[in-house]
């Protein structure tokens, strides 16, 4: 029998301020200590740090709604957002899967597909140079099946097994890689993840950062 393979889903699309500063700091809570997560990308001490970012800045537009306070909500907002969708996808490759590490992680779950049985291996992966400096772009050719990618890279041999770090999590057949080193060549790979679990790596694709 198909063992089931969960998929993290944070819920952040229409969520408000004060609420994801609640689930972030939840997060952070259920994580601290957690044997399961030894590792947590980002540090945790990051994310409680955006969170305390986003509570005054909450707390400064309250008490005076003007146009600068909303400016500075909004950044720290959007910087706390980020911090979750990567933390995220953390808890996605650290858990496996795993329903019960999941939810011991603080996040919930999308109901899971019917399996279709084991994935394919992602085709065609293409890594370019963009024209914008430290940005990447990838794509590959979809996988039937499949709820979500597990994209990594590597800077550095991709022969190390260790040199291959968690990039992040998409529902699409592509992905914006930013914030690299200029001028540093990074590697990429990515397989899909699915209700029967995970499928095979794809191939890996180079390109140098602008």
């Amino acid at each position: 029998m198909l063992k089931t393979y969960y998929i993290v889903t944070l819920g952040l699309a229409r969520i408000t301020p004060s609420a994801m500063l609640v689930k972030a700091r939840n997060m952070v809570t259920k994580l601290t200590g957690n044997l399961a997560y030894a590792t947590p990308s980002p540090a945790l001490a990051d994310v409680t740090a955006a969170c305390d970012a986003l509570e005054s800045a909450i707390n400064a537009q309250q008490l005076n709604p003007g146009p600068g306070e909303l400016i500075d909500r909004e950044l720290a907002f959007g910087k706390l957002k980020s911090l979750l969708i990567d933390l995220g996808g953390y808890v996605q490759s650290a858990s496996k899967g795993d329903l019960e590490l999941i939810k011991s992680a603080g996040c919930v779950v999308r109901k899971p597909s019917v399996p279709v049985g084991q994935l394919a291996q992602p085709r065609d992966l293409v890594a370019e140079t963009s024209p914008y400096r430290g940005r990447i772009e990838v794509r590959w050719r979809g996988v039937r099946g499949r709820s979500m990618y597990e994209l990594e890279s590597c800077i550095g041999d991709p022969n190390v097994d260790a040199n291959w770090k968690l990039l992040g999590l998409t529902s699409k057949n592509r992905y914006v890689a930013n914030g690299l080193q200029s001028d540093s060549v990074y590697y990429f790979r990515v397989k899909a993840l699915g209700a029967a679990g995970a499928g095979p790596l794809s191939d890996s694709a180079h390109a140098k950062a602008a």
